[in-house]
């Protein structure tokens, strides 16, 4: 009986997919993204592993077909890098939110903002350039550090990538901070796959669109959320 249970011999299990996430990312940008795409994927008959790397360095290793693919990237990524298949399904859209000094002013709008003394988190491409014109621009490690530079009046703007529906930043790491009551700025993001996967690319678009479709997209954007608050 076991032996008609088993797989055929000589017929390899699918080798898993490898995709990218940004290893600096502690916001929860990703988690829906993630489990949205793990999710379409499994119903094609894909395991996915996910890589936490540097954003720079996951590019260059996707390009060069070292990983399978990309969880979320704007769409100018794929514009930049041709090599690149862009699934044009969105799986989570990017808010551009920031934090000031209490008491002290706040920017109206991103064109105001690239004024000020602003910092970012280091390989964020979409604040990247967004802040490309930005004069006074300071990149941070982590979140932490960001909000240190802030505080400590070496920087005037603090700004993170977020999603909507995500919980604030913990209170203790917010003393004498205040977030701005809107996001400066918002885009989609997208997954992205090496060319070599040209045949996977209508196949998880259509996956993808009947998630939309069903709810069940809505649903895993927003279950990650039903945790405690992020931690910088």
């Amino acid at each position: 009986m076991l032996a008609l249970l088993a797989a055929p011999r000589g017929v390899a299990a699918p080798t898993p997919l490898r995709f990218a996430t940004d290893a600096n990312d502690h916001s929860g940008l990703s988690p829906a993204a993630r489990a949205l795409l793990k999710q379409a994927l499994a119903s094609l008959g894909h395991e996915v592993h996910f890589e936490p790397l540097p954003l720079r360095r996951s590019l260059v290793m996707t390009e060069q077909g070292l990983l399978d693919g990309e969880v979320m990237r704007i769409r100018a990524v794929a514009e930049e890098h041709p090599s690149l298949l862009l699934v044009p399904v969105p799986l989570a859209t990017m808010e551009v939110i920031g934090y000031v000094r209490r008491g002290e002013a706040a920017p109206i709008g991103l064109a105001e903002a690239v004024a000020w003394r602003v910092g970012f988190p280091r390989g964020v491409v979409a604040l990247e350039k967004l802040l490309a014109g930005a004069p006074r621009r300071v990149e941070a490690t982590t979140r932490l550090d960001l909000l240190r530079l802030l505080r400590m009046g070496a920087i005037d703007l603090a700004l993170f990538a977020s999603t909507t529906g995500e919980p604030d930043i913990d209170a203790h790491h917010l003393q004498g901070l205040t977030r701005l009551p809107a996001a400066l700025h918002a885009m989609p993001l997208y997954a992205l796959l090496n060319g070599r996967h040209r045949a996977l690319l209508p196949q998880l678009t259509r996956v993808l669109q009947q998630m939309e479709a069903s709810g069940e997209s809505a649903r895993l954007r927003s279950s990650p959320w039903a945790a405690s608050a992020v931690k910088p």
